[in-house]
């Protein structure tokens, strides 16, 4: 019956703003394919959470921003499951993408470090990259991303130690050597120090003999 029908369709919704809200991802809204009317339904779903819901939520991400180094904020409209999927599967490890209300935001991030990002976060496309180790690793995936995806906003402002930084901040932060190519240099800089030093202290004896010459026959 239509009444049936009715239901099932409302039960479908539920479960899809249900499951999104805990996917890594969280709410990502629906594909440009979809009406209108199918994501203005799963909005007001996801808006209308129990305050359980939303305490997981603010744990979720309170949990995400533990051990993470930067995050940084990009604009997720216009953009499309297959898309967001296509970012997430290139993320290097340690990193995590989430879609989160501004609300709920505020929350999770009031009197931390990470508490300057709600300056930035002005409207509910948000999508937040949280950074546990590779920077560098993470700028290269989203860049690239970008780029083959045709996307004209990339990365709007971030938050590292504290402060909040512009576009430009944030891209040269991204430029920067990762730990592991530090560790990398350094290991070098280590190894190369005994031979060089060998290099010099068999080169001193020769050098203190000729002194010597040179001082006791100075014409030889």
């Amino acid at each position: 019956s239509k009444k049936h029908s009715m239901l099932r369709s409302a039960a479908l919704c539920a479960a899809l703003a249900s499951a999104a809200a805990f996917a890594p991802m969280g709410p990502v809204g629906l594909p440009k394919t979809q009406s209108t009317a199918a994501r203005a339904s799963l909005t007001s779903l996801q808006m209308g959470k129990t305050i359980y819901e939303k305490k997981d939520i603010i744990k979720g991400v309170r949990s995400d921003l533990e051990n993470a180094q930067l995050i940084f904020q990009t604009d997720m409209k216009g953009l499309n499951i297959k898309q967001l999927n296509r970012l997430r599967a290139g993320l290097p490890e340690g990193t995590k993408a989430i879609c989160i209300k501004n609300r709920l935001l505020k929350r999770a991030i009031k009197d931390s470090e990470w508490a300057p990002a709600a300056e930035s976060s002005v409207n509910n496309n948000n999508m937040w990259i949280i950074i546990d180790s590779d920077i560098k690793g993470t700028f290269e995936h989203f860049n690239a991303w970008q780029k083959k995806e045709k996307k004209e906003v990339g990365v709007i402002s971030g938050v590292i130690e504290g402060k909040l930084y512009d576009t430009n901040d944030m891209l040269a932060i991204g430029k920067l050597p990762s730990k592991q190519d530090l560790y990398g240099q350094i290991a070098g800089a280590v190894q190369a120090v005994p031979a060089k030093l060998a290099g010099t202290i068999k080169e001193i004896p020769q050098k203190t003999a000729r002194a010597i010459r040179l001082a006791v026959l100075p014409d030889a």
